[in-house]
């Protein structure tokens, strides 16, 4: 069974304009059973396999940011902000396990079959609004000669349709680690500028809209102290918007604009299995 870092592959999925609970029979799990997982802390984690979906120790705010995500990973977007919905959604915890006819792509499961199985198991029904918020906006220095990213040929691309029938060769499009420490250290490898917005600046507090106009794949290196540590006193590292600049080549500014949003408008704990 592959397992992979929740979020990591299949972190934005998403098929515009269809909700949930408009999903039809053809999208949906054969059979799914979850269940809450008192004893689990920490992040969740992925079991994929072909026709099987798993997720564990996940919050139902979770999945519904990933359902609601990138389908296509054309153009990887930072996961939707979920307003809404009753404090549960953040604090259980749920092992989710689903079976699906014919061996559907990622693409499927993540995106219509979830969708599904939320609407008919947790009765969700949202709606998208557009709203004015804090954004950052991400751009070249003026120099452009100064961008530090290696541009990648080599890559592969991955196809989510068939990653779990055909394991992706090693040289992927789009792989990436980050670890985590006192400073937090990003390696991507074949990854776009959008990919690396989504992947490596996801511990930013608002979206970040790429204006690079940078196309292609890179392989990026970042390195940077936390903003929660520097607001805590610890200001021998370099922060994010620094580390950008100087190891990138590129700027974060911060500015306002319109960002699409879901709304929760109904949602309930689980049905029975």
């Amino acid at each position: 069974m592959k397992r992979f870092a929740f979020l990591a592959i299949s972190a934005t999925l998403f098929l515009p304009g269809i909700h949930a609970q408009d999903a039809g029979p053809a999208v949906r799990f054969d059979v799914a059973t979850i269940r809450l997982n008192a004893g689990c802390t920490g992040g969740g984690s992925e079991e994929l396999s072909p026709g099987k979906f798993g997720l564990r120790c996940v919050s139902l705010r979770q999945v519904i940011r990933v359902a609601y995500g990138n389908v296509d990973r054309s153009s990887p977007t930072r996961e939707p902000d979920v307003f809404g919905g009753p404090g549960w959604i953040d604090t259980d915890r749920y092992d989710i396990e689903a079976s699906a006819p014919g061996n559907p792509g990622l693409d499927r499961m993540y995106g219509p079959m979830t969708k599904a199985l939320l609407a008919e198991r947790f009765q969700l029904k949202l709606h998208d609004e557009v709203r004015k918020a804090p954004v950052f906006h991400l751009t070249v220095l003026k120099n452009a000669a100064s961008v530090k990213m290696i541009r990648d040929v080599s890559c592969a691309p991955i196809d989510l349709k068939t990653v779990l029938q055909t394991p992706p060769p090693p040289n992927y499009c789009g792989r990436n680690t980050t670890t985590k420490g006192r400073t937090t250290v990003f390696d991507g490898h074949g990854v776009t500028i959008p990919e690396f917005i989504e992947r490596g600046l996801r511990s930013l507090d608002r979206p970040v809209i790429d204006m690079t106009r940078l196309s292609g794949r890179f392989d990026i290196h970042l390195e940077y102290v936390p903003t929660d540590a520097l607001d805590a006193g610890d200001n021998s590292g370099t922060s994010v918007f620094t580390a950008v600049q100087e190891q990138l080549g590129l700027r974060l500014s911060a500015a306002t604009g319109p960002v699409e949003v879901h709304v929760i408008d109904h949602v309930e704990r689980p049905s029975p299995n």
